[in-house]
């Protein structure tokens, strides 16, 4: 006898409540139509995302509980999260989410699996027992920020999945946040040990999926456009993929009213903590990107004293995306408009590096670019405490730099790790950081001490 299965499947959400609402409706809309055909709904990956304001002060974990009221049945960590709080959030969302939360191939430095997440899991569907596995993006760069290591993805998976088979998988799927490109290869590589591999990370939209050999690849787009399906078929020998598609989540879909209910009771949770004035302002914040402004020039205040810098450099567009009125400032306001996840650091450099880096970050043509990292938002203009630019000239104390010397700078990895495009990766520079806190709640705590605040302007000349 056959036994049949569909598996529904997102990734990079991002932050999209009513994409996700939507999502859920659509999800119960399947199961509805077949009742005796067993559902599973997984998500691959980035559901969290900084620049959404639900997402942004719960640091992801609203999105998980959103999941939950969506019918997650299991979902992979992104990397989006654990890269802009730390690794320790995973915890947190690991708590939230009443579905698995998987991570097989990351670690910590000792090799231990990270708090929050398993490797695997096994569903029972109807007859079928599937196994899933979980596997992210490592990226080198920040693993070895937060000293985590990735393990060997393909021989793991395969471990897992012989594990899984032991203990009576009928057949294995792999939820997969490390791109395309990744999964086309790990596919290839585990031609005998799994059927599908679900994916996310590079934003792809397969309409009908692919097969590469025996394993079927599939993913589908992003910011909840639509819903991946899966039709698996188990004769009691082999699990195959008879069938798959992209299905579209239009505008018009009526939203889920228990994802909308339960995105409410988190906004009504958070409506004190959000009121709560956390500081003054002697005068109003301005904001901009083409120009110095009071708020470049506060966040880099705030880094000088709190890293202890000679001089602090900081870019406008990265630490704020708004300006903040005068008179007294709720935790809500600020969070708002400084949505950084960038860890506060101090390094040594020499005068020549620092000139280079803020000759780079006064470019008015680099800081009009718009990264995706900064979701669209205009770099803006590199800021400082502890120094000035006189008629071009970069002064530390009042003193023209001197390119021999070394300086102790203060800033966040943004400024001084290569992927935010100031600094050279020759340079070998090796920043101390303060991991977990981010910007945000490095000025809050600046703001608790420093009543009222005012913030000197002209540093730019």
């Amino acid at each position: 006898m056959t036994q049949t299965l569909i598996i529904l499947h997102t990734n990079d959400i991002h932050g999209n409540v009513e994409g996700l609402a939507r999502i859920a409706t659509l999800v119960a809309q399947v199961k509805a139509e077949d009742p005796d055909t067993p559902v599973f709904y997984f998500d691959c990956g980035d559901v969290e995302e900084p620049s959404s304001r639900l997402s942004n002060v719960t640091k992801g974990t609203a999105m998980h509980r959103l999941l939950n009221a969506a019918g997650c049945d299991a979902a992979v960590a992104g990397n989006g999260a654990w890269l802009r709080y730390g690794p320790q959030v995973l915890a947190e969302h690991g708590a939230a989410a009443r579905y698995p939360l998987l991570a097989a191939n990351l670690r910590t430095h000792a090799g231990d699996p990270l708090a929050g997440v398993q490797p695997a899991v096994l569903l029972q569907a109807g007859s079928l027992r599937l196994g899933v596995i979980g596997v992210t993006t490592d990226m080198p760069e920040y693993t070895a920020f937060f000293n985590l290591q990735a393990v060997p993805t393909a021989p793991l998976v395969r471990e897992l999945a012989a594990a899984l088979r032991q203990d009576g998988a009928d057949a294995v799927v792999v939820l997969s946040h490390l791109g395309l490109a990744a999964d086309r290869e790990l596919a290839a590589d585990l031609q005998e040990d799994v059927v599908a591999i679900l994916g996310g990370h590079s934003h792809d939209l397969l309409p009908e999926g692919e097969r590469i050999g025996r394993v079927f690849v599939a993913q589908a787009g992003q910011y909840a456009g639509h819903v991946g399906r899966l039709d698996l078929a188990w004769d009691d020998e082999q699990a195959m993929v008879t069938a798959a598609a992209a299905l579209p989540v239009p505008e018009t879909m009526p939203p889920s009213a228990t994802v909308l209910a339960e995105a409410q009771a988190i906004e009504a949770a958070g409506v004190q903590f959000l009121a709560e004035i956390i500081g003054e302002l002697a005068e109003s914040l301005d904001f901009a990107t083409d120009r110095e402004c009071a708020a470049g020039n506060l966040m880099a205040d705030v880094l000088q004293e709190r890293m202890g810098g000679q001089v602090a450099v900081t870019t406008g567009g990265h630490a704020f995306i708004g300006p903040l009125p005068g008179g007294p400032v709720s935790r809500g306001a600020l969070w708002e408009v400084c949505t950084s996840t960038a860890n506060p650091a101090v390094v040594t450099m020499t005068g020549a590096q620092l000139a280079a880096l803020v000759a780079k970050g006064l470019d008015l043509t680099f800081a009009a670019e718009r990264p995706h990292t900064l979701r669209g938002n205009a770099r803006g203009l590199i800021h400082l405490s502890g120094a000035t630019v006189r008629g071009g000239q970069l002064l530390v104390g009042g003193e023209p730099v001197e390119p021999g010397r070394e300086y102790l700078v203060a800033g966040s990895d943004w400024e001084f790790e290569s992927y935010g495009g100031y600094v050279e990766r020759a340079w070998d520079l090796r920043p101390r950081y303060e991991v977990p806190t981010i910007l945000r709640e490095a000025l809050e705590e600046y703001l608790a001490t420093h009543r009222p605040v005012r913030v000197q302007m002209g540093r730019l000349g």
